[in-house]
């Protein structure tokens, strides 16, 4: 009895191996060249647009407006013909809201070129753009070089905590 159970085990094993050997497997896809693919789709797709056709005939003439002179009457600010530079050993600190606040808005390199904006109502401080992050900070005089073409009073005189 014990040799025929053994018998009908080995069979079905024997037929579940064959079965399963026998059946089709199906095909494993192959992989997409994404970059490929669309390299071709953007080739197709330009060699197929059409270019506008080239016409011989000129296109009709239309009436071209005249320049008119308008006179300028107001004067423009002034602008010196050199900047500032901001002159220091290490980094000048350049404040926002002017020199007794507590925010400071950037450390300026030694030798950057600067856009002076204003004269601060305090002594000894200007208003400049802050060359890194654009906004308006307030330095020391000792920090800052003045070249003998720079009119200061010509720029606006300018208070802690006012609009800029």
């Amino acid at each position: 009895m014990r040799s025929r159970i053994l018998y009908i085990v080995l069979t079905v094993f024997l037929a579940l191996t064959v079965i399963v050997g026998c059946t089709p497997k199906t095909a494993t896809p192959p992989p997409v060249d994404i970059a490929g693919t669309i390299a071709v789709q953007l080739a197709s797709s330009m060699m197929t647009q059409t270019v506008a056709a080239y016409s011989p005939t000129p296109p009709p003439a239309t009436d071209t407006p005249v320049p008119t002179v308008v006179a300028i009457t107001d004067t423009p600010e002034y602008v010196a013909t050199k900047r500032p530079q901001v002159r220091n050993a290490t980094k000048a600190p350049c404040w926002l809201g002017g020199p007794a606040s507590n925010k400071l808005s950037d450390n300026i390199s030694d030798y950057k070129i600067v856009d002076l904006l204003g004269v601060g109502s305090i002594p000894g401080w200007y208003v400049i753009r802050d060359p890194y992050n654009h906004g308006t900070c307030w330095i020391s005089a000792k920090d800052l070089v003045l070249t003998s073409d720079i009119d200061i009073s010509k720029y606006p005189v300018m208070t802690p905590g006012a609009p800029k």
